[in-house]
């Protein structure tokens, strides 16, 4: 199906977004209006946004494009109605989901994409009844991102990231984690259940996930340390082999995680409040997004 069979486009944009280049998306729009219908909704809450999403989406025909990071987008995909068309504008810190896809990071080619591209179903996992595109994370990683203030990921853009992540080393306390997939049980102290290759910029520590697959892939520390971490980074980064002396790698479908205390979450970069229980798998239906 092409993007150019549809209604109406709306591009939902945070009113309070540093990263987004508003002179530059209204400049595409203005282009892309002598072609087809659209219009900018500048949102000022998650609520808004969701609320926005799920009464367009309902219109048959429409596009709902994100413009936004991946939480932008994580927070529309969970407001879509069943059936309905997503499209992205990269405009975040990292960019997972737009770079996975292959979209445009330039905003005025990304625009363009939402008239020319085509449509695609694309897996969509489920986490506690949450749906997620590209990673799910628990332990370290969340809390990491959990104290990463909004002031200081504007201000430094991922390298908060990498100095909260050196701080939490000295205080971080792993989980225990009780992993179950097809019958088989797995134990270590923090993973990620991966749908797509890319994680956080240029790190790949499930370089073998695909989007459409029908996969997910979980990725297991055995046991939480500075040196294992480190190796584990090491291979993500594209150096070397995958240290299985210290991590599981593991193909499934359905996977339940059970921590030994309240453990943190994250899912598409965005994290949740505290649970000992995970229930992940893969959504009955795929998500339709607008691509290249």
């Amino acid at each position: 199906m092409n993007a150019e069979n549809h209604g109406k486009i709306y591009i939902l944009a945070n009113a309070g977004a540093r990263t987004l280049d508003f002179k530059g998306l209204e400049t595409a729009c203005e282009k892309l209006a002598r072609h087809t219908a659209v219009e900018i909704i500048k949102t000022t809450s998650q609520e808004q946004a969701s609320s926005e999403t799920a009464r367009l989406s309902a219109i048959p025909g429409n596009i709902v494009a994100a413009a936004g990071g991946d939480g932008t987008i994580n927070n529309l995909l969970n407001a879509m109605t069943p059936g309905g068309v997503l499209g992205i504008i990269p405009a975040g810190t990292a960019n997972v989901i737009g770079r996975e896809l292959g979209i445009p990071l330039k905003i005025g080619e990304a625009v363009k994409v939402l008239l020319t591209g085509a449509v695609q179903n694309v897996d969509t996992a489920v986490c506690n009844g949450r749906k997620y595109l590209f990673v799910a994370g628990f332990g370290f990683d969340a809390a990491v991102a959990g104290s990463v203030g909004g002031w200081r990921k504007k201000l430094l853009g991922r390298a908060a990231y990498h100095i909260a992540g050196l701080a939490s080393f000295i205080t971080y306390r792993p989980p225990k984690l009780k992993i179950t997939c097809d019958d088989r049980v797995y134990r270590g102290s923090y993973a990620l259940i991966a749908n797509m290759r890319r994680y956080g910029g240029e790190l790949f520590f499930a370089p073998q996930a695909r989007f459409d697959d029908g996969i997910l892939d979980l990725v297991l520390l055995k046991r939480f340390s500075v040196g294992s971490m480190l190796r584990l980074l090491n291979f993500a980064r594209g150096n070397g082999r995958f240290p299985a002396d210290v991590a599981e790698s593991v193909q499934g479908r359905h996977f339940v995680v059970e921590a030994d205390r309240p453990t943190p979450y994250q899912l598409d970069g965005e994290v949740f409040p505290e649970a000992e229980r995970f229930e992940i798998t893969l959504a009955p239906q795929p998500t339709s997004l607008i691509t290249p």
